[in-house]
């Protein structure tokens, strides 16, 4: 029995379909191809995930209102 698939969508920009599209026809594959590619290299773990947070520390977020909050009381204050 084959395995069901589904359908992946996803959203970017036009540049950048386009952009990919030349890619893949330079490659001469196809870009649902390419994707499964990727996909079964991270899932087998041959390949780290790339991307915007891979291997990088989330930068440290300094609230600058941190100071006062909480000085002052709902209903009371304001």
């Amino acid at each position: 029995m084959a395995n069901k698939t589904r359908l992946f969508n996803i959203r970017i920009t036009e540049d950048k379909h386009a952009r990919f599209k030349k890619f893949a026809e330079k490659k001469k594959m196809t870009m649902g191809s390419i994707l499964h590619h990727y996909i079964d290299a991270i899932l087998n773990e041959e390949m780290e995930v790339l991307g915007e947070n891979s291997g990088r520390k989330q930068a440290k977020y300094d609230d600058p209102l941190d100071a006062i909050r909480g000085q002052y009381t709902p209903g009371e204050d304001f």
